[in-house]
């Protein structure tokens, strides 16, 4: 094989670098830490029930689809590259592949997870979107690895893919370049503690709103699975603070927000919605557009200020307590269910990994690129650089992509 390109997440920006790298006519390998493709992007829902918003949910399942299909791409999933030695041809990779317990054979019928004894089951689909659409078991979990005896799972599985004896392995990899793109993680909601994340049961993160939407369709409020009336959804819960280690403008969390609003509405046009923010920042689209969509609804308010803190009300109602845009007095408003829209930190930098291979972190935490590196054959691309969208994400993969050096180039 020539023009061996090792990518180290499979993401958006992982799977956009690893197709216009296999254009270009390099064999890539694709390491995936997780159980399918897709990164962040698989949990998000698709938020076009009327017309298409642009969320860019459906962009990662449609670039896992390709990659999984494109022959000159070799894709380990449940793996991580342990160690990586540099020598004179390039870079020489250890990766540990661990056991799925699922063989390709799985035709994702959910009969296993259906069978499966286990409160919260062992046995589970890929997270949201997540490409290939192959089961997976949870070792740690799993009753037939605890006490040897449940095989529920493989009795009702119509293609026989349960694989009990599946084992985790070591391979090796040699690549002349490599692109790292271990992509981003959510801040936890529950790190502000003061809006009741984890005490309050409906209150919500817009990472737990993303997979509502997926599975049910609509929101719903998690203690009685009813169809909220009243909804808060509050900006920056984590982002631009000092306390909590995220100065930064997580940069995207207010398009996400936004649509997600809009989503709500047009599954329920009845809801009564306020949107807490202190600055919108929508990117690719004008804000005043938003701002224009909420004026034209009447059941939708707008309202510049950071909620101080959520406490429970009467008859299972959450109560809001915020100031006023002048700051001259404060108000209590109540809610049926309240979203907190978080921001994200860059995810795998400050491992053994990112400095073997001499990746250096700024002050806010994002891995730095920087031109040394990649005459090294070091490509750092994605969010983890810093923060972007989906859409941009892509971009900056697809252009970091044509600076990764082949030997040779295949036309196409």
């Amino acid at each position: 094989m020539t023009n061996e390109v090792l990518i180290i997440g499979g993401g958006p920006a992982g799977l956009t670098a690893a197709k216009s790298l296999a254009d270009r006519g390099a064999n890539v390998v694709l390491v995936e830490r997780s159980e399918s493709l897709g990164g962040m992007a698989r949990e998000l829902t698709c938020k076009g029930l009327v017309e298409c918003r642009s969320c860019g949910a459906c962009f990662a399942v449609d670039r896992a689809s390709e990659i999984l299909k494109e022959p000159s791409v070799e894709v380990l999933l449940m793996s991580e590259v342990i160690s990586v030695r540099k020598g004179d041809a390039g870079y020489e990779a250890k990766v540990k592949v661990s056991p799925r317990y699922v063989t390709d054979d799985c035709i994702g019928c959910g009969k296993c997870v259906e069978a499966c004894p286990v409160e919260g089951k062992a046995i589970s689909p890929p997270k949201g979107t997540g490409q290939p659409r192959i089961h997976w078991i949870d070792k740690r979990k799993c009753l037939h690895f605890k006490k040897g005896e449940c095989a529920k799972c493989a009795d009702v599985c119509p293609t026989k893919a349960i694989d009990f004896e599946d084992r985790a392995t070591n391979v090796t990899r040699k690549a002349a370049s490599i692109v790292y793109a271990t992509g981003i993680e959510p801040i936890g909601a529950c790190e502000v503690s003061r809006l009741g994340c984890g005490v309050l049961e409906d209150v919500v993160s817009s990472v737990d709103a993303e997979r509502i939407l997926n599975e049910k369709g609509r929101l719903v409020r998690p203690s009685d699975g009813a169809a909220p009336k009243k909804v808060a959804v509050i900006q920056c819960v984590g982002s631009r603070s000092v306390k909590n280690g995220v100065d930064y403008c997580s940069k995207f969390c207010c398009k996400y927000a936004t649509k997600i609003s809009q989503l709500i509405m047009d599954v329920d046009p009845e809801v009564n919605l306020d949107f807490y923010f202190m600055d919108l920042r929508t990117l690719h689209e004008p804000q005043d557009e938003f701002k224009r969509w909420a004026k034209d609804k009447k059941t939708v308010r707008l309202i510049r200020s950071m909620p101080s803190v959520i406490q429970p009300g009467k008859d299972g109602k959450l109560v809001v307590k915020v100031a006023t845009e002048t700051d001259t007095e404060a108000q209590e408003n109540e809610y049926d269910l309240v979203l907190l829209s978080v921001g994200m930190r860059p995810q795998g930098v400050s491992t053994d990994l990112a400095g073997s291979l001499g990746i250096k972190v700024d002050e806010r935490g994002f891995a730095k690129a920087s031109a040394d590196l990649e005459a090294q054959g070091i490509h750092v691309v994605g969010a983890v650089s810093e923060p972007m969208d989906i859409e941009e994400a892509a971009v900056r993969a697809a252009s970091a992509a044509t600076r990764v050096k082949l030997t040779k180039e295949v036309a196409r």
